[in-house]
């Protein structure tokens, strides 16, 4: 394949070729197969982050696709298990069987503050530092402070802004108030498969919080449940929440998605489109679920957004 793109420039990159595609065109200074790796890894970051080749990454490497703005498929908890995950390997390469938090921050090194923390629920970031010294108390003060005000301190190291991914939205008005109600839920439907990475939900129509419990169910069964709470201004503009666990929707399968908020009155949508179309191919189409009697519908209600990948 490497081979192949030097005579022809051309290379089919996959989830096998990838890294070594990444590693070889860093090595020779390819800065166009550089390009077209990293695209490709931005596209499928869950399936590139969970390939063997992943932990045998340069640090340079490892810094160029945590630094991208794009890693669907992957929430940023996922980022920070993978990197320790590359960290350890690396150590016990170099003879440390057993290395300490202190090891592991060493050996990320800048890649570390690549990791956006402060786009974490509390209860992630929490599992994740609470006995761990990855990161330092100052970090974890600092990181906190802006999770809770919104306060972005001189002495915070790490990114603030959330990843992207691709996105439908729903409404194409924003303006009706919406009482909270017990449940807010609908069903979809994809003509092909995708990865459910993340719901956008309308915020309170002042600075308010929201405890919030999101749900993706096949059938009866749930398939991913994400607590949280969730901060807004006043905007009406959606506001993303990540799932913990991306949820793999099957192409013609119904599944559901339903979102519990606790907390003042929010934004909602209204004039709800039944269907969107996907940039390249397919679309999902939206219905009411019937074990609800909610103020979530096709046309109007909650749920403004999907946040997914491409398969």
């Amino acid at each position: 394949m490497f081979c192949r793109y030097i005579y022809c420039e051309k290379a089919n990159i996959t989830a096998a070729t990838a890294l070594p595609l990444l590693y070889a065109a860093k090595k020779y200074l390819l800065t166009a197969l550089v390009a077209k790796s990293l695209y490709f890894i931005s596209k499928n970051a869950y399936l590139v982050f969970s390939a063997e080749e992943f932990v045998h990454l340069s640090h340079g490497a490892l810094e160029d696709i945590i630094s991208m703005d794009s890693l669907v498929g992957c929430n940023e908890r996922q980022v920070y298990e993978s990197c320790v995950k590359w960290a350890r390997q690396q150590l016990r390469e170099s003879g440390n069987e057993n290395p300490s938090d202190e090891d592991i921050r060493d050996k990320l090194g800048n890649v570390l503050y690549k990791i956006r923390f402060p786009t974490m629920t509390q209860k992630i970031f929490a599992e994740l530092t609470a006995h761990s010294a990855v990161l330092s108390a100052e970090e974890k003060h600092d990181v906190y402070v802006y999770m809770i005000l919104r306060t972005k301190l001189k002495t915070l190291k790490f990114v603030t802004e959330r990843r992207t991914d691709d996105a439908v939205s729903r409404f194409n008005k924003t303006g009706v108030l919406h009482y909270c109600g017990p449940t807010d839920a609908v069903s979809i439907k994809a003509t092909v498969d995708i990865v459910l990475t993340g719901v956008g939900l309308y915020g309170g129509i002042g600075a308010s919080s929201h405890d919030v419990t999101l749900q993706v169910l096949k059938g009866s069964h749930t398939l991913s449940k994400t607590e949280t709470k969730m901060v807004s201004d006043g905007s009406r503009k959606p506001i993303k929440i990540e799932l913990e666990k991306p949820v793999h929707v099957h192409a013609n399968t119904l599944y559901t998605v339903a979102a519990v908020m606790k907390g003042p009155i929010t934004w909602s949508g209204e004039d709800g489109k039944s269907a969107c179309d996907f940039p390249k191919s397919g679309r999902i189409t939206f219905s009411e679920y019937q074990k609800y009697d909610n103020g979530t519908n096709v046309r109007y209600g909650q749920i403004p957004q999907l946040f997914y990948c491409m398969q």
